[in-house]
């Protein structure tokens, strides 16, 4: 695949659209490929054997599954396995007798069970540039044959990046977990961050337009990203705020 076919295709597209191209460049924008390490945690309604447990831990003292048992009328060994998890969870704790804690009179009051998963690891792509992350296939980016030496005159480059805790848990969240798989009942949550690591930087290349609107007489941009593999409305805007004097004065020389 090559861009400049994609740029001639492009031009046709824009031109029909009653847009006379002013100018038109190739460039890239870096792009990092960062892994995250992260905790999540599953959501799900409490059910009521739990619900009981958890009541009766709290109005009484028990010092025995056996206890508990004979009074809520559940199999002994049922009863063992939930306070197994409710105390690995940290739901309870066992003394000289079973007692609820912070955490478990919290999730009781909300009837929501929160269980912690296996710590994970997930890649994503984040511009400093745009100052997000961005959603693509980067190894179809490779495929083009004639990369622009070029860089993207207002790109950001740092040598460590500033993403937030927050920030990134809404890329996760917003992404989801496809092996949680589709269960409505659960939900996914992420609880930390454990650590992100930088790695590679990828040059994605963009072809940019400079148009002017026949029928409005309006300056404007256009910017394919070949990693969206569409418009980017971002890097549109910066080139706006960042070039629109120039074009006009370009216009008004021509005139």
């Amino acid at each position: 695949m090559e861009l400049q076919a994609l740029q001639s295709k492009l031009s046709d597209q824009l031109k029909r659209n009653n847009a006379t191209i002013l100018d038109t460049s190739i460039w890239c924008v870096p792009v990092h490929t960062v892994t995250i390490s992260y905790k999540p945690v599953v959501r799900t309604k409490m059910d009521i054997l739990m619900k009981m447990l958890l009541l009766s831990v709290q109005k009484a003292k028990f010092k025995k599954a056996e206890q508990l048992s004979e009074i809520l009328l559940v199999e002994e060994l049922f009863v063992q396995d939930l306070l197994s998890k409710m105390e690995r969870t940290e739901l309870i704790r066992k003394e000289e007798y079973y007692q609820l804690t912070e955490k478990g009179s919290s999730q009781l009051a909300s009837g929501i069970f929160e269980e912690n998963q296996d710590v994970k690891t997930m890649e994503l792509l984040y511009s400093p540039t745009h100052k997000s992350f961005l959603q693509g296939e980067i190894e179809s980016v490779l495929d083009y044959e004639d990369f622009p030496e070029d860089m993207y005159r207002h790109h950001s480059q740092t040598e460590e990046l500033q993403i937030s805790d927050q920030q990134i848990i809404e890329e996760l969240q917003a992404i989801g977990d496809e092996d949680e798989g589709d269960e409505q009942a659960n939900e996914l949550v992420i609880s930390s961050i454990d650590s992100i690591e930088d790695g590679q930087i990828n040059d994605v290349p963009c072809i940019e337009f400079v148009l002017f609107d026949d029928q409005n007489e309006k300056i404007f941009s256009k910017v394919w990203n070949t990693l969206l593999d569409n418009w980017d409305v971002t890097l549109q805007q910066q080139l706006e705020e960042k070039e629109m004097t120039k074009w006009k004065e370009q216009i008004n020389t021509k005139k």
